[in-house]
Parts: structure tokens; C-alpha cells; sequence
């Protein structure tokens, strides 16, 4: 909803950060920010990641577990490299903001790669799991749709794209 002040006085003492460097505060947030929501969503792909594993060796087709399947166990196989790739992108943007380094690109990397692989990652799950995991009662249905907003939140895609763009130069 909309926030409106009028004639609002803040005293000193309540500012945040200092007079005049609010875009600082602004982007100190989103940099923590990004990395925090990026961490969650690579908890979210690794419990994907394991009921994937799970079912495909109970789910059976032409007598044998669908695990078997190249195109099953290479899909399950690129989720473990988007989870790894993913954990060291969000680690390596809390070490620079723990050492007091500026991580915004960083950030914006890890915030691009982690919510598109967990978009890719939730839709291959779906497929795996065939029409049960698009049904909407499915775990896999609600990861699916919630992992689209990870690519719109705290600043598109698009944005992000922009940023790192910005950062090299361009």
C-alpha cells in the first residue's frame, strides 16, 4: 500500500546511515537481501533435488526405476550441479559482505544463476514426477510456481542483468 509523509521531521538521531546516503543503506539491503533469499531457494532445489532422487528409484516403467533412464538421471544429475553451483555463488557473497567488501555484482550474479536454476531445476522435477507433479495438490506443483517470482523479486532478471552489464562496463 501506498506510504504517504507530509511535513514528516525525522531527528538526528533516528537517520539511518548517514544524511544524504540513503542509496547506500539501499543497496547494503539489497545485497544482503539477495544473497539471504538466494540461500533459501538453494535449500528449496536440494529437498527437489532428493524427492527427485527418491522417486525415481520407486517409480517403475518397462521393469526397471525410471533412474535408469538417461534422460531421468541427466536431469536429477544437472540439479546437483546447479545446487552446488548455486550454494558457492550465495557463499561467496556472504564471505565479501563479511569482510566488508562491496558484493553487489556478486550479488546480482548469484541472484541470476540461483533463481533461474531453481526455475529450471522445479521444472524438470515436474517432468520427472509426470502429471502428479503438476497436479496442484503437489508439493512440486507450488515449488514450481513459487520459484518463478525468484526471478522477478528484489529485482528482475532483467535487472540484474543490467547490473552486472553496469559493473563490466558496459
Amino acid at each position: 500500500s501506498e506510504v504517504v509523509l507530509d511535513d514528516c521531521l525525522v531527528p538526528e538521531s533516528s537517520i539511518l546511515g548517514r544524511l544524504g546516503r540513503g542509496a547506500d543503506v539501499f543497496r547494503t539491503s539489497m545485497m544482503w537481501e539477495r544473497a539471504c533469499i538466494m540461500a533459501s531457494q538453494v535449500g528449496l532445489m536440494r529437498r527437489t533435488m532428493e524427492a527427485c532422487i527418491s522417486y525415481a528409484r520407486q517409480r517403475r516403467q518397462f521393469g526397471q526405476p525410471i533412474g535408469k533412464f538417461e534422460s531421468v538421471a541427466d536431469k536429477i544429475a544437472n540439479m546437483k550441479i546447479a545446487i552446488d553451483a548455486s550454494r558457492a555463488l550465495v557463499l561467496r557473497v556472504g564471505r565479501l559482505i563479511d569482510g566488508g567488501r562491496d558484493a553487489s555484482l556478486e550479488a546480482a550474479v548469484a541472484k541470476t544463476f540461483v533463481s533461474e536454476a531453481n526455475v529450471q531445476t522445479q521444472l524438470d522435477a515436474v517432468q520427472i514426477h509426470g502429471g502428479y507433479g503438476y497436479m496442484t495438490e503437489s508439493e512440486l506443483e507450488r515449488a514450481l510456481r513459487d520459484s518463478v517470482g525468484g526471478t522477478i523479486y528484489s529485482g528482475t532478471s532483467e535487472i540484474q542483468r543490467r547490473i552486472i552489464a553496469r559493473y563490466l562496463g558496459l
